[in-house]
């Protein structure tokens, strides 16, 4: 079997010069914890995961205990706003990519590994579909 004949087509994607913004709704509208990063020509460029956000809601400097508890929600708020209206491409990460021909096994190994969903890509690495182990899964009714 082939990758093609297990994913997801039309997987949900942000374009690289939305804001970041957009990438953050999407994720919490669709409760995702990463989230693939697509051109204007639809070629995969990576992913944006929400440990990016996690990182820009720490605070710069460690902080004492006593000063965590008199943190804000509007500290925390105040953390994140100035990055909301830069490019997602700006905060986009390397991931790895299986091919819609490549053997099913080649995706297998590498959820096997911890990745949690795979971008599948076509001819000119376009973006066209999406794996995860439930994704494969989904095949058996139970």
């Amino acid at each position: 079997m082939r990758c093609k004949h297990y994913m997801l087509s039309a997987p949900t994607c942000v374009l690289d010069t939305a804001p970041l913004s957009e990438a953050l709704s999407i994720m919490i509208r669709k409760h995702m914890q990463d989230l693939m990063v697509v051109n204007a020509q639809g070629e995969f460029l990576g992913t944006i995961t929400s440990f990016t956000f996690s990182k820009m809601l720490l605070p710069a400097t460690p902080q004492l205990p006593d000063e965590s508890d008199r943190e804000t929600a509007e500290d925390v708020d105040n953390r994140l706003m100035p990055h909301l209206h830069r490019k997602v491409g700006d905060f986009t990460g390397a991931h790895p990519v299986v091919d819609a021909e490549a053997p099913l096994t080649e995706a297998l190994n590498l959820l096997a590994a911890g990745y949690i969903r795979l971008p599948v890509v076509g001819p000119e690495n376009k973006l066209v579909g999406a794996l995860s182990s439930l994704t494969i899964l989904r095949r058996f009714r139970f």
